[in-house]
């Protein structure tokens, strides 16, 4: 439905059900810093599920000692939140039987770069705001419960709601 196979998560839902480590999805990325003046200052290629790669570069924008050639890394931070969430939106409509004919999603927030440069302690961020245009036959109150299924279900908004461990490590090439 609306391009999601309900199918492939409901036995997906049904094997992590039966044996918990079915569900875990091992993350492992890697990236390479480029010392080439000019360059875009951080690349990779990220594996695919089915296959294949795809390349992302990030690059700090030239305030911030970057060329701006390539979008900040906290761009996709942003938009990865947000696509994880309007994906999960979608996801859920499906599982409920509600068709989307439209789902567009929106990102806004206000960065406070002071920590980053060292002159402030303040948090980068106040609040984070994802904003979803649904268009459907469903009511108000589907709509509505769909939010709420996505706000409980969607793995970046747990993440940016629940304080997690980040353990980092420099080791000597």
């Amino acid at each position: 439905m609306h391009n999601v196979n309900v199918e492939a998560i409901e036995a997906t839902a049904a094997k992590a059900a039966a044996d918990p480590a079915a569900g875990v999805n091992p993350v492992a990325l890697t990236g390479e810093w480029n010392v080439e003046e000019g360059a875009t200052q951080f690349t990779t290629e990220i594996p695919l599920p089915g296959g294949g790669t795809v390349g992302f570069a990030a690059d700090f924008p030239p305030a911030m000692g970057g060329t701006g050639s390539a979008p900040s890394p906290l761009a996709y931070c942003f938009w990865g939140g947000l696509a994880c969430y309007a994906m999960t939106f979608a996801q859920e409509a499906a599982r409920e039987g509600v068709e989307l004919r439209a789902l567009r999603g929106r990102v806004d927030a206000a960065l406070d770069m002071a920590r980053a440069l060292g002159i402030g302690d303040q948090p980068p961020l106040e609040e984070i705001n994802w904003t979803l245009e649904v268009d459907c036959d469903a009511d108000d109150a589907t709509v509505e419960g769909l939010r709420q299924i996505a706000d409980a279900r969607c793995p970046g908004a747990w993440c940016l709601r629940n304080a997690l461990q980040v353990n980092t490590a420099v080791d000597r090439a």
